[in-house]
């Protein structure tokens, strides 16, 4: 009984072009790159190479390499069967084609099956989405339209613009020993001061109001004042010992010993 694994394909770019595949489990490497490669109408003929993918579609170990030869370590397409690397339901994988625009796609096993006897595999099962142009810059959307003679003819214009970039940078650097200074406008224009208005706090006032009743002195107290008064007069005709301005002790009356 022959095992058939359906993959679903997709690019890295273009995430609505998918494509699902059904192979024999015992198929290359270089079986699957041609049938890959028949689904999204390339030519196939750049190298490629497969690599084993974790959940989270990093590389992992290369699996095969199309320009591996007896001194790499890498894997042989053609020698190399699908069903060796097969560790999980839902294996996954990178595919690399051509070293230059770096063609990336994601695959990802969804199902095994039996083989149906009236079938001949590798089939392309299901197609979704319009394949980008094989030869277009990377990063194209799905659709444009392009030729290996327009990307040609895109690199020479780059190439032609930078040297002409470089021609025109060589032609504007300045000798500063030959500028003569007095010739430099070194005028600066007369600055605009914005006209900011600062609005003016108003000035606070307080209206004071008080009761005359309360401000209205009676006779009593002017009485008052008047002793206060008195007292101090009485303080200054003394001085520190206690005479008087006559000369008199104002201590007591009986003075025998003078």
């Amino acid at each position: 009984m022959q095992i058939i694994y359906k993959f679903r394909v997709s690019f890295e770019d273009h995430d609505d072009v998918v494509r699902f595949i059904d192979i024999e489990s015992t198929s290359s490497f270089a079986d699957f790159h041609k049938i890959i490669q028949d689904s999204v109408g390339f030519d196939g003929a750049k190298a490629y190479t497969f690599h084993m993918s974790n959940d989270f579609w990093r590389t992992d170990e290369q699996i095969c390499d199309s320009e591996a030869n007896e001194e790499s370590i890498s894997k042989q397409p053609k020698k190399t069967n699908l069903n060796k690397f097969i560790n999980d339901p839902h294996q996954r994988f990178i595919y690399m084609f051509d070293p230059d625009l770096v063609w990336t796609f994601y695959i990802e096993l969804v199902k095994i099956m039996k083989a149906e006897p009236h079938k001949k595999y590798p089939l392309i099962a299901r197609k979704e989405g319009e394949a980008p142009k094989q030869n277009i810059l990377k990063g194209k959307l799905p659709g444009a339209k392009a030729n290996l003679t327009e990307y040609d003819k895109m690199a020479d214009m780059l190439i032609a613009s930078r040297m002409l970039d470089e021609i025109v940078a060589d032609d504007e650097e300045l000798d500063t020993e030959d500028v003569d200074l007095g010739e430099i406008d070194l005028k600066i224009p007369d600055l605009k001061i914005p006209d900011i208005k600062v609005p003016v706090k108003e000035r606070l006032t307080f209206d004071l109001k008080f009761d005359d009743e309360e401000l209205k002195i009676d006779s009593d107290d002017l009485d008052l004042l008047v002793g206060e008064e008195g007292d101090e007069e009485k303080e200054d005709d003394e001085d520190d010992l206690g005479f008087n301005e006559f000369g008199g002790y104002n201590g007591d009356d009986n003075n025998e010993d003078y």
